[in-house]
């Protein structure tokens, strides 16, 4: 399976309405209102803010998102970010500093 390295990049100045998808991933450094969906990585900078669901092959949360995600691979939630909504992924890690309301949907083993 080839993995695509495209990146599309929505600057710190952007502020979008509307779905935003396509082959690759995706950086949104400003505000967008609308889903994401992606076949790639996806990465919400710190100071951005998403209100809408993604989809992507993983996440990695610096800023504001409220809306649900659901990915092939790993979220990484940043200390300083803020997530609302419904998670579903591989693996999940949340940072200390995390500010997070969620439901969590993912596979875990219980070491007991």
């Amino acid at each position: 399976m080839s993995r695509s390295t495209e990146l599309s990049i929505l600057g710190p100045s952007s502020r979008i309405t509307g779905r935003v998808s396509g082959k690759g991933g995706v950086r949104i450094e400003g505000k967008l209102v609308g889903n994401v969906g992606v076949t790639g990585p996806a990465e919400v900078a710190e100071g951005a803010s998403v209100e809408g669901d993604v989809n992507a092959e993983s996440l990695d949360l610096g800023g504001n998102l409220v809306g649900n995600v659901t990915t092939t691979g790993a979220v990484v939630i940043r200390s300083g970010s803020l997530l609302h909504g419904e998670v579903k992924g591989a693996e999940v890690a949340i940072e200390p500093g995390a500010r997070v309301s969620i439901r969590l949907d993912t596979p875990f083993e219980l070491n007991i």
